[in-house]
């Protein structure tokens, strides 16, 4: 009865959420616009030609639509403009419509190209210089490179909070112009500018056993000697991640939050829905507490940094890295050796080695059984034997949402999407034929690739060790549950283990894929601002160079910084490890090899959800009724019952 009730409880949370984001006042439409007109040189034009605007709280607004990127007698010249018509409503709600004008040359020359425009920007009061150029090129089919031409136009202040449109423009030498706008929005930071002497605690939830506790203690340990007026209080796990968000959930409804949370992307899609998730950029923006010097922004793995500004158009960091890993292969290089077989590259490498690591297998597990039933006869063997026989599988994937999805992507098909304007959830695997061949291609191998299910496990770990599966799919987190026993006999492991890159499809070697795992940390709006700001700089702790690196050799995750990788000390743990490192050190050179090819899917509200589904969905495929159209249409609609 009481997990009735908590269950309860959670949807009714999810539903107060919910319910606070339909209430959002919503922005001004724009009605008229001609996206991509094209005018002869001189010919006359006005952007605003037949543009309305209209919003549903303060109605007709077209006589405030401000007009940025074009100015009376850029007609003249030819080229290219991006011109930007931004209206905002009297609830701060902003809308913005952009126009690509054409203006032919009487002479067809072609215009120059901006690149790396950064069309929405913000600065906060404070942090910094600011250059509207930065990272912005200038080419010309002719001229070259004319970056050195680039020309700003418009005014915008620094130390004064508002909107500003700034045009960036270049005219080539035969007088064609390109040009495009940004739009700055300068805000005043909320930031103290020194942190209280008085005391301030602050707490982080999170869902890691005692071991992984323990480290983060020892950081909050060392963060102390750093600031004694803070104590950092880390409470024991959640238990697993599912009841880490529910705890969270519940926390933000009841106004009760932590003051930081462990969380996966999805899980703070969900939190932002209800407003909760402090905005990190004035912080990492900041000349005093920001992001810089060996701490710099740029120094964190780029996918990484991708992952975690996801959120909306303007790349806002909500979160930032933290215990992050990917999946590896691990193989039973005993056998691989002893039957001459090189480790798989491809899933075709995998299959191609079946037929002789089922052999092995098979009469492994029949000396297993002869060796437990001595003098028992052969007629009473039989059975034992055939059972035994039938739990070899060559190759295993731990997870089922895992294993759909990297299938799919090394297949070239859909899985999920994001409409950027709307920023809904879109589930794209229904009647997608690349899709389909992935799940073709997993049921037709299903006897020689399976799912922990096919044991009855949740994870293949157990079936890898006691030597039922010679290859396995799991975290690289995970690798120690993967190390077999030690034989008493010999003192040594049973079996030595090879670590390498998540095979990939041979027939598509553009499409190498893995997954991006593993969770980030989120700043909640909850406290003062002296606490917030603490528990910013706690954030920073953790994921220095030196406790990334020390979070990394010590758990088996990856450091989350560039300079970290490239340490003496990192690279000396890949190298050169120690007995204790030297499984996790197997699995970081594996993921390292394969860090080009990591990718995440857009976290919204539902895509969790979406990933539950799916793993069910081809566990069905795979070891129920083989199903697949029906089994992708049921995850379809199952998503689709939890909204998105």
């Amino acid at each position: 009865m009481r997990k009735i009730i908590f269950i309860v409880l959670a949807m009714l949370s999810v539903l107060t959420l919910s319910a606070c984001a339909q209430q959002r006042n919503e922005a001004p439409v724009f009605s008229g616009v001609v996206a991509n007109p094209v005018i002869d040189q001189g010919d006359e034009y006005d952007p605003l030609d037949g543009v309305t605007v209209l919003d549903d709280r303060d109605g007709d607004l077209t006589d405030q639509i401000e007009v940025s990127g074009y100015e009376p007698g850029d007609n003249d010249f030819p080229g290219t403009y991006t011109i930007t018509l931004t209206v905002t409503d009297a609830d701060g709600e902003v809308a913005t419509a952009t126009i690509t004008l054409t203006v032919n040359s009487a002479t067809n020359a072609l215009p120059p190209t901006l690149n790396g425009v950064v069309a929405n920007q913000v600065y906060f009061i404070g942090s910094g210089d600011y250059d509207p150029k930065a990272g912005v090129t200038a080419t010309d089919p002719v001229d070259g490179n004319i970056t050195s031409l680039i020309e700003v136009v418009g005014i915008y202040l620094l130390d004064t909070p508002g909107v500003y449109n700034i045009t960036l423009r270049v005219t080539n030498n035969a007088g064609i112009r390109a040009s495009a706008t940004i739009r700055l929005e300068v805000k005043q930071s909320d930031i103290p500018l020194t942190l209280t002497t008085d005391p301030i605690t602050i707490t982080l939830w999170h869902a890691m056993g005692e071991a992984n506790q323990a480290l983060l203690q020892k950081y909050a340990d060392s963060f102390n000697l750093l600031y004694p007026n803070v104590t950092v209080v880390i409470p024991a796990g959640a238990g697993n991640y599912d009841t880490l968000k529910s705890n969270m959930i519940n926390a933000i409804t009841a106004g009760e939050m932590p003051n930081m949370v462990q969380a996966y992307p999805d899980h703070v899609a969900e939190y932002l829905n209800g407003k909760a998730v402090l905005n990190l950029n004035p912080y990492i923006d900041s000349t005093t507490w920001g992001l810089n010097g060996d701490d710099a922004l740029d120094d964190i793995i780029g996918s990484y940094l991708e992952e975690n500004s996801q959120y909306d158009a303007e790349g806002t960091y909500y979160s930032l890295p933290f215990n992050k890993s990917t999946e590896v292969m691990i193989y039973n290089k005993t056998v691989f050796d002893l039957l001459e077989l090189d480790e798989p590259e491809t899933w075709q490498d995998v299959i191609a080695a079946a037929p002789a690591l089922k052999t092995y297998g098979d009469n492994l597990a029949e000396q297993k059984v002869r060796a437990a039933n001595v003098g028992m006869s052969e007629q009473d063997l039989a059975p034992l034997i055939a059972a035994a026989k039938a739990l070899i599988v060559p190759a295993s994937y731990d997870s089922t949402g895992n294993a759909f999805i990297t299938f799919t992507r090394q297949f070239g098909g859909a899985y999920t999407g994001i409409n950027f304007e709307t920023f809904q959830g879109q589930y794209l695997w229904v009647d997608n034929a690349n899709t389909i061949s992935a799940m073709n291609f997993l049921k037709t191998n299903n006897d020689i690739i399976t799912l922990p299910e096919f044991w009855d496990q949740q994870y293949a770990s157990t079936p890898f060790v006691n030597q039922q599966t010679f290859v396995t799919i799991g975290s690289s987190a995970g690798i120690r549950y993967n190390v077999p026993p030690i034989d008493p006999t010999t003192e040594e492991p049973v079996f030595e283990i090879g670590v390498g890159p998540v095979p990939y499809n041979a027939d598509q070697p553009d499409n190498k894929a893995v997954i991006q795992q593993g969770t980030n940390i989120s700043l909640m709006k909850t406290g003062t601002d002296q606490e917030q700001l603490a528990s910013w700089l706690f954030l920073k702790h953790i994921i220095s160079i030196e406790n990334t690196i020390d979070w990394a050799m010590n758990t088996g995750y990856l450091p989350v910084r560039i300079s970290a990788y490239e340490s003496t000390t990192y690279q000396n743990f890949l190298n050169n490890p120690s007995a204790n490192q030297l499984y996790i050190s197997m699995a970081a050179n594996a993921a390292y090899r394969q860090s080009g090819y990591m990718f995440y899917d857009p976290a919204f509200i539902g895509s969790s959800r979406a990933r539950v589904q799916v793993g069910l969905a081809l566990e069905r495929i795979m070891l129920g009724d083989g199903d697949i159209t029906a089994a992708l249409l049921e995850a379809y609609n199952e998503a689709n019952l939890g909204g998105s």
